[in-house]
């Protein structure tokens, strides 16, 4: 079972408050700290949002990040710079985007050496400057950690499978069944109750992020929920005194 605070959207968000918001995590026990990107609305970043996080807390970072505001290559180069910075703390989960693009990107991050395969996707794009293409490419700096945790939201949990990748969903009262290497990963509102949750996990690994988004919230949530969940006979009457 791990639990982490987010993702905090980066629209309008200062460092300060990051940084509040990580001490605040890291001080209520949660496992890692998680931050959105909001290309749609001007807040692109997230993966160089979540190093900078990584260099003031000793917890895993996360980024939600827009796949299809990238090209998958591009994509494989920024988690592995930060994954680096992090000293392999990183972890990504992603909206949108291709199947395609997310083969590329888990191909890229894999270690795997690109062909000119894709469908719509060129690898480098074939443009007069950038000739002479190799005809294979392989991804450079590689990761820290030899696979960097990735899930997808509202993937299908198939193709999850396949691609070995994990699957995100909005908060439900039953985990999807899905395949290694990742536990599904739930993005869930604060006021969720411990029992809640292991219902919801029964006896399978799971991944719960809570959108707390002020520092007192954050310890509030970590109060009422870090310790039934690690510990499901935790005493309630602790949380009393």
């Amino acid at each position: 079972m791990k639990v982490g605070v987010g993702p905090i959207s980066l629209t309008g968000t200062s460092r300060a408050r990051l940084e509040a918001l990580a001490e605040a995590a890291v001080a209520a026990s949660f496992d890692s700290f998680w931050v959105s990107e909001e290309r749609a609305h001007g807040a692109g970043g997230g993966l160089a949002a979540a190093a900078m996080v990584a260099q003031m807390v000793p917890i895993r970072v996360g980024a939600l990040i827009d796949l299809g505001g990238y090209h998958p290559l591009y994509a494989a180069e920024d988690i592995a710079v930060a994954d680096i910075a992090s000293q392999g703390r990183l972890e990504v989960l992603g909206r949108g985007g291709s199947e395609e693009q997310l083969r590329v990107l888990v191909d890229a991050l894999s270690g795997a050496h690109l062909q000119f395969d894709g469908q719509t996707l060129r690898v480098p794009a074939r443009l007069e400057a950038n000739q002479p293409a190799p005809s294979r490419l392989a991804l450079n700096p590689r990761p820290a950690q030899p696979a960097v945790p990735l899930w997808v939201e509202d993937i299908d949990p198939k193709v999850a499978s396949l691609l070995g990748v994990g699957v995100a969903n909005a908060w439900r009262r039953e985990l999807p069944h899905v395949a290694r290497p990742w536990p599904p990963l739930l993005l869930c509102p604060a006021d969720v109750r411990a029992d809640d949750l292991l219902r919801a996990a029964g006896d399978r690994a799971a991944y719960f992020l809570f959108a707390a988004d002020q520092p007192d919230a954050v310890a509030e949530t970590g109060r009422w929920l870090v310790g039934p969940l690690r510990m499901p006979d935790f005493p309630d009457w602790i949380n009393g005194v």
